[in-house]
């Protein structure tokens, strides 16, 4: 069996094994590890001298699984045989490999922990006879026993290991057994075996060290269980301190300074800490050591940076955590500060460190001290001048700032570089948050001092070329002190903010940076965008009219900013992340600040921007999905998300927007027509060559990929000109260009309204146009109107190629239309007349497709769309058009058909979406309120007539809707009491028909606020000239009818059914269905 198991081991462990006969060896040694009788032929190979090293390591795994599982007299014998393989092999003087050294220290480990407390209580004594027989010391031995110590602590005393209950308790037995036993015997002989294995005696000197850093790591391990003082003595200290200068031997250095940190990471009193720490004195030490944290080995550099943190950070405990009258004694409170002064400078050292790792961490000191202070901040009757004084807190503040800036070796190029670096001067910013709240005065002068330093010590320096680094770091910090006045951090008024020295001063420098950007701007991203995102930020200084910098003219500022967004530095910047985002940031400027400069400046702006408006690009790739054989097919049905092409189309679309802002700004009429036609004509001819070559010759997506992208930049130029008003410009003049740019755009439609790119590019300029004409009120209608008509009608024609998102696209637009339209008649008229025919187009797609629904995807395509559907239904009444229904035969049909669909949606409340089922009963309830009379009655409906009637109202509507609810919120869920606990079915249902039923019973009234029962407040009331508000109170003759069909249908006692009606008027929406809910629970 023992050969068996080696040559599967070795086999398995061979990259040259035949697979078929490896995947039989790996079986083969599975089968070993989980038979409880496994171990015992592994044990047998411990014994063998020509096993591998390979097959004792597993030998050694096996053994170490299944030991918990084996019987007391198992494991005697189990432990015999370890301690004659271990004898063998001191006898032999062999030194096994260090992955053999640690199975076999863990199997000792383990044979501690399992066999300690009930059949084998003398382990730790056993080995350490073997190492040391009071005068000499064997190196073997001696090695296995750090090492199975160091899996003694690992397996109970580790605080890092989560563990149970019953595992704690156990452990906590195991330690208070060595406490007992071994904790004197340990504690001497690892001070023994410094001393021995640190002299020259020793023969063997790589397993010596191995010895030595393994008792350090005892030491650190097992002090935060054991008496401490019993290692805290002179010799002990003189070991530790040694190992910790060691220069020559790195990984000792860093061994020393994390036991020092265990150490005092002993939990004890603050005033034994305290001591403690001065015992120590490990910041005096170090101190003496000179470190140059960037010399030494990194390891080395991240220990001691640990090591200096936790001093630190243990100080700082020791003041918060110690009593009144310790914190009252000057001689305490001295010492502590004392202990804190000391590490100061080892703190900066680290903090200066090139490595970022290392810099981190004294963060966690940096953080705590700053918060001791705002702790104390009004605590006059401490004195911790001692740590809170202005020379600390400079030599702090510059010592931050100064770890703001990118290392020498950064080019400041890789993202995820930067990104890292980032989330670092995140957590720098904050401290400086800390130093401006504890002394204002100080911070600022510090931060304003290295502004200057860092942007404006070197202007007039001839020859002298800056460091970009150390430009980026000034424009850094200059945005953290923006961004410090912008939130506010020194807790001022905020009238006072803008009227403060600290934003005067603030202005001040960003004008210099203007002025100056000559010689202190240099080509870098970061700097490129640091400064212009700097300049978005503080828009306000451009146009308000109260922020003056003195001896500055503020039009000169402007045009200078412009100008250097329109140069290589911005917008023309050969880097690709330069350009875009300067794009976009150009775009935000001109849009937030609305430069009042010359029409002459603004036509050289846009002059330099044409070059910017045409496309180059190609396709890179394109994953959609061929339909069929015949490629043309694919591109009725494009997906612009799955086409890759190269150039920067979506970023380009800022600059349009931008140049169409500026167009507006031009204050001659004539000069603004001319721009616009100057930059759309171009366009117009491109857009005819492109649809020129796409009907002459085979479609290619390309050219139809190239129709979109005109399209929508002539859209995002309209875009410009949505914010003006009538008033600004000549109306003849605009409506002839905005009349040439609809009609390429109708004509582009009717010519590829089969492709659906094409389609919503179109819908995107027609919305453009829309809001334009819509927004200046113009006299003469007739523009808006047509385009309408016809864009309607184009896609009414060809209704059955949308796709769902551009029905809900184009539902969103006709509701924006309804909001428009509610005083003017040409668009109520249009309305009217395109209802009843959307309304059927858009039911028969909603049933047509949930017959087809296959896939999750579908079905929330066909959700959306009956949201979206039901949204403009609710719009109808909110915009004051219930008119629109009564306008027309076919609209008073439609509306039929709309009322037995919502009912249809709300019965069928297990089999829909609860939320479509909420919006069907509100769909409802907003048609009783308008309706429910049979006439119009909502005095804000300016195209009302009490001549348009609805005959059927009270037997479709009203009497349906009473049934709803009785089924909804009293049968349902008195059939099954559980919904009444379902918090959707509460809020989506029972609510809902609640307010359905209130509805009912306020037909021809003022419907009351939901929550107070007050009249609501119209967005018109302050204006009673423009309409009669409706009447306060009830329906008697609905409130009726809901009394008669719970009694008559439902079989309710007329007193309770009086009742019902009663609460219903006389209570709030929530607590009625509190009432109903009590009503269903009692029944």
């Amino acid at each position: 069996m023992e050969e068996q198991i080696q040559q599967a081991v070795e086999i398995a462990n061979s990259p040259s094994s035949d697979p078929v006969i490896k995947e039989q060896a790996l079986s083969f040694v599975s089968q070993i590890k989980s038979s409880t009788n496994g171990w015992q032929p592994c044990l047998k190979i411990l014994q063998l001298d020509t096993a591998s090293t390979n097959s004792k390591f597993f030998a050694l795994q096996v053994i170490c699984e299944r030991l918990p599982l084996l019987s007391d007299s198992e494991k005697i014998s189990l432990k015999d045989m370890i301690f004659n393989y271990l004898s063998s092999l001191i006898s032999q003087n062999k030194v096994e490999p260090i992955f053999l050294r640690n199975a076999l220290s863990k199997t000792l480990g383990l044979l501690f922990v399992h066999c300690t407390l009930n059949c084998y209580a003398t382990l730790v004594k056993d080995v350490l006879s073997l190492a040391y027989n009071g005068s000499t010391f064997n190196d073997i031995a001696t090695d296995y026993y750090v090492r199975t110590l160091s899996v003694i602590h690992q397996e109970i005393g580790d605080q890092m290991i989560t563990r149970d209950n019953r595992s704690q308790d156990q452990h906590n037995l195991l330690k208070d057994s060595i406490r007992a036993n071994d904790m004197l015997d340990m504690t001497s002989v690892w001070k023994k075996i410094l001393g021995h294995y640190t002299s020259d005696a020793v023969v063997n000197r790589s397993l010596a060290d191995e010895i030595i850093n393994n008792t350090i790591i005892c030491i650190g391990s097992f002090v935060s269980w054991i008496e401490i003082n019993l290692i805290l003595d002179e010799q002990y200290m003189s070991f530790l301190y040694q190992f910790l200068g060691e220069g020559t031997n790195a990984k000792r250095r860093a061994i020393t300074a994390n036991t020092f940190n265990e150490i005092l990471h002993k939990k004890m009193p603050p005033s034994k800490k305290l001591e403690l720490i001065n015992f120590l004195n490990l910041g005096g030490i170090l101190n003496q050591l000179n470190i140059n944290s960037n010399a030494i080995e990194f390891d080395v550099s991240m220990a001691l940076a640990k090591l200096v943190n936790q001093i630190g950070e243990e100080s700082i405990t020791v003041l918060d955590k110690c009593s009144p009258a310790e914190l009252g004694s000057a001689d305490f409170r001295s010492l502590a500060c004392s202990k804190i002064l000391e590490i100061f400078p080892l703190i900066f050292e680290f903090l200066s460190n090139e490595f970022d790792d290392i810099s981190l961490e004294v963060f966690p000191f940096i953080s705590n001290f700053l918060l001791l202070l705002k702790k104390n901040i009004t605590n006059e009757t401490i004195d911790l001048s001692a740590i809170n004084n202005d020379e600390i807190l400079t030599t702090l503040s510059k010592n931050i700032i100064l770890k703001l800036k990118f290392d020498e070796d950064d080019d400041g190029d890789d993202d995820d570089t930067i990104e890292q670096f980032n989330e670092i001067r995140s957590k720098l910013s904050v401290f400086l948050d800390s130093i401006v709240l504890l002394n204002e005065t100080l911070a600022l002068e510090v931060i304003i001092n290295c502004i200057n330093e860092f942007l404006f010590s070197k202007i007039g320096d001839a020859g002298s070329q800056p460091d970009w680094r150390t430009i980026e770091l000034g424009l850094y910090v200059l945005t953290y002190y923006s961004d410090m006045l912008r939130n506010n951090v020194m807790n001022l008024p905020k009238t006072m903010i803008n009227n403060s020295r600290p934003y005067f001063v603030f202005n001040e420098m960003l004008c210099k940076v203007i002025t100056s950007s000559t010689q202190i701007l240099i080509n870098h991203p970061l700097i490129q965008l640091s400064f212009f995102e700097l300049l978005l930020k503080h828009y306000t200084f451009f146009n308000n009219n109260n922020i003056q910098v003195e001896g500055v003219n503020k039009e000169d500022i402007l045009l200078k900013v412009l100008n250097i967004f329109i140069s290589n530095f911005g917008v023309f910047s050969e880097n690709d992340k330069v350009k875009y985002r300067s794009w976009y940031l150009f775009h935000r400027f001109v849009k937030m600040t609305r430069p009042k400069v010359g029409d002459f400046i603004i036509e050289e702006l846009i002059k330099s921007l044409l070059p910017l408006l045409s496309f180059d690009f190609q396709i890179v790739s394109n994953k959609n999905k061929l339909l069929s054989n015949d490629p043309s097919a694919a591109l009725f049905d494009l997906d612009m998300t799955l086409i890759e092409e190269s150039g920067s189309f979506e970023s380009q679309l800022r600059v349009f927007e931008s140049v169409g802002l500026l167009i507006t700004l031009v204050s001659s009429d004539d000069g603004r027509i001319n721009i616009l036609e100057n930059v759309l004509q171009p366009m117009f001819t491109s857009l005819e060559a492109a649809i020129t070559k796409l009907s002459s010759s085979q479609l290619e997506i390309v050219g139809l990929v190239q129709v979109h992208h005109y399209l929508i930049a002539m859209g995002n130029i309209l875009k410009g000109f949505e914010s003006l008003r009538g008033q600004q410009f000549d109306q003849s003049k605009i409506l002839n260009v905005l009349n040439q740019v609809s009609q390429v755009i109708l004509i582009t439609l009717e010519n590829f309204i089969d492709f659906n790119i094409i389609r919503e590019a179109i819908q995107f300029c027609i919305v453009r146009l829309y809001i334009i004409l819509n927004n200046n009120n113009h006299s003469e209608k007739e523009l808006l109107q047509s385009i309408l008509s016809k864009f309607i009608s184009c896609i009414m024609l060809n209704f059955e190629k949308l796709k769902v998102l551009e029905i809900i696209s184009f539902i969103n637009f006709v509701s924006q239309i309804f909001y428009q339209s509610s005083t003017d008649e040409s668009s109520y008229i249009l309305l009217s007349s395109l209802l009843a025919p959307l309304l059927s187009k858009i039911f028969m797609k909603v049933e047509n497709d949930k017959n087809k629904v296959t896939d999750e995807f579908s079905k929330q395509e066909v959700l959306d769309l009956q949201r979206s559907v039901m949204s403009m239904l609710i719009a109808i009444s909110n915009d004051h058009l219930n008119s629109l229904w009564l306008a027309n035969e076919d609209n008073k049909a439609m509306l039929i058909n709309v009322i037995n669909t919502m009912l249809s949606y709300s019965y069928n409340h297990q089999g829909t979406d609860l939320s479509i089922v909420k919006l069907s009963i509100l769909v409802l309830n907003m048609l009783c309120q308008g309706l429910g009379s049979g006439i119009v009655v909502d005095p804000q409906d300016n195209f009302r007539s009490d001549n348009n009637k609805f005959e059927q109202v009270n037997e479709l509507l009203i009497s349906n809707s009473i049934l709803l609810v009785a089924e909804l919120g009293l049968k349902v869920p008195a059939a099954n009491k559980n919904l009444l606990k379902d918090a959707q079915f509460r809020n989506n249902i029972t609510l809902e028909v609640c307010r359905l039923l209130k509805g009912i019973a306020h037909i021809g009234f003022e419907y009351p606020d939901s929550n107070t029962l007050q009249k609501k407040k119209s967005e018109n009331a302050t204006d009673s000239n423009k309409f009669t508000p409706l009447p306060v109170g009830f329906n008697e003759e609905t409130c009726q009818q809901i009394s008669n069909t719970l009694v008559g249908n439902f079989g309710f006692p007329s007193e309770l059914a009086a009742q019902l009606v009663q609460t219903l008027v006389s209570t709030t929406d929530r607590n009625f269905m509190k009432y109903l809910i009590d009503l269903v629970e009692k029944f």
